[in-house]
């Protein structure tokens, strides 16, 4: 569009007004952009959930820290506590028994003194024995058994062969003599019998002739 104007000289003077400019059109992103601009996005989610995943699992982290803490402060005073206890018990296990036993400790002293005393051997003897089933009485009654030697069958597990006397008047393997008992406690050998085994005479020949 051209105006005519006039100048500072009077003169008019033909000028040209601009048109206005029509805005510009933004281009839309084509597919390729708008899956690159999805994948974009994406991500950035995919990001703040691992950093929210990662402050969880540290704060988890630290809580299992300070558990673990804790148990193991709670593990050691239990430690503490039962060693105490343990050594505690086997100190005192055998409380029970050696109060019996000294009751039958005084029982043997009172016995010597009077035997010290006495003129009637019959009465220093019956009262030795009541004192040994006293004693008997307390060892059994803690468990405590002999185990049977003589007339039985040899058994390596109880008995302790210590001679062989070749006869044909027992079976193989028959305990002749005993020469020191054996002891089980609750079913345990803890001492065993110290025997004499009957061996028969073909039973030597054999071996002989091998």
């Amino acid at each position: 569009m051209v105006s005519n104007k006039e100048g500072k000289e009077g003169k008019r003077v033909d000028v040209k007004e601009s048109e206005p400019s029509e805005p510009e059109e933004i281009e839309e992103p084509g597919p390729h952009e708008k899956a690159l601009i999805k994948e974009l996005e994406d991500t950035k989610k995919q990001l703040e959930d691992a950093k929210k995943q990662l402050d969880e699992t540290k704060k988890q982290h630290e809580d299992c820290k300070d558990s673990l803490l804790r148990l193991s402060a709670e593990f050691e005073n239990v430690r503490k506590r039962t060693l105490k206890e343990k050594e505690e018990f086997v100190k005192y296990a055998n409380e029970k028994l050696i109060l019996e036993l000294i009751d039958v400790m005084e029982n043997l002293e009172r016995g010597l003194e009077n035997a010290k005393k006495a003129e009637n051997k019959d009465k220093l003897i019956e009262g030795m024995e009541l004192i040994y089933k006293q004693f008997k009485n307390v060892l059994e009654k803690n468990g405590l058994t002999p185990i049977k030697a003589p007339g039985e069958k040899f058994d390596p597990y109880k008995h302790e062969a210590m001679m062989q006397t070749i006869t044909d008047e027992y079976e193989d393997g028959t305990i002749l003599e005993e020469f020191a008992r054996g002891y089980m406690l609750n079913n345990k050998v803890i001492r065993y019998s110290k025997v004499r085994v009957s061996k028969r005479k073909e039973d030597k020949i054999e071996n002989e002739v091998k």
